[in-house]
């Protein structure tokens, strides 16, 4: 493969290291991929590899910065522009399921899973920059609401918890229970009923 030149031939090499590791992660998980194999993937040796990350571990929180940040900072937009809780919800309805659909966030969700005793300090980051960020801005919502007379709970912090569970249901269920399967989970419907509950939940 002829050598990166320009800023932009450089960041499509990037994209396409991030593309080839989380491949090798998806399929190997985190403690068995090889950086060699990543670069093999991605077509290059290993020492260019190295030149754009210094190890297995920056790759994967490079990886976790293009693909779960991004989501994080939509999912963070949409709620500050809502007017109310269930504007909010109408509007994450509709996000979700291509969030979940048309990235790759299953697979990174699964290779977290599947192997976070092997690098607890990733699963540290990953939780302070995706998951403690989008619990966060829920709990506002959550909290606003309450203020206005809209909803009513003593734990916003644990409602938002409950508000986000469908999410990784969703995320680990298509990269783990739909290979092969005939039938697919209905993300809009579960979305839509999960919007259901919770309105009937938190307005009593």
């Amino acid at each position: 493969m002829r050598r990166a030149n320009t800023d932009a031939a450089k960041d499509l090499r990037r994209n396409q290291f991030l593309e080839a590791g989380l491949q090798e992660f998806f399929e190997r998980g985190f403690s068995l991929a090889k950086m060699e194999n990543i670069a093999r993937r991605a077509g290059v040796s290993k020492g260019t590899l190295y030149l754009y990350f210094d190890s297995k571990q920056d790759l994967f929180m490079a990886i976790v910065s293009s693909v779960a940040v991004p989501r994080v900072e939509m999912l963070e937009g949409i709620l500050r522009q809502a007017d109310d809780f269930e504007l909010a919800l109408d509007l994450l309805v509709n996000a979700l399921p291509m969030m979940i659909q048309d990235s790759k966030l299953p697979m990174l969700a699964k290779v977290l899973i599947g192997d976070a005793f092997a690098f607890p300090e990733v699963v540290k980051r990953y939780r302070q920059d995706v998951i403690e960020r989008a619990l966060a801005s829920l709990t506002d919502l959550i909290q606003r609401g309450c203020e206005s007379g809209q909803l009513h709970t003593n734990n916003p912090h644990n409602a938002a918890r409950l508000m986000v569970a469908p999410v990784i249901f969703s995320a680990i269920w298509t990269v783990v229970f739909e290979q092969g399967a005939e039938q697919k989970l209905d993300l809009t419907s579960l979305f839509q009923t999960h919007k259901s509950m919770l309105l009937k939940a938190l307005r009593k």
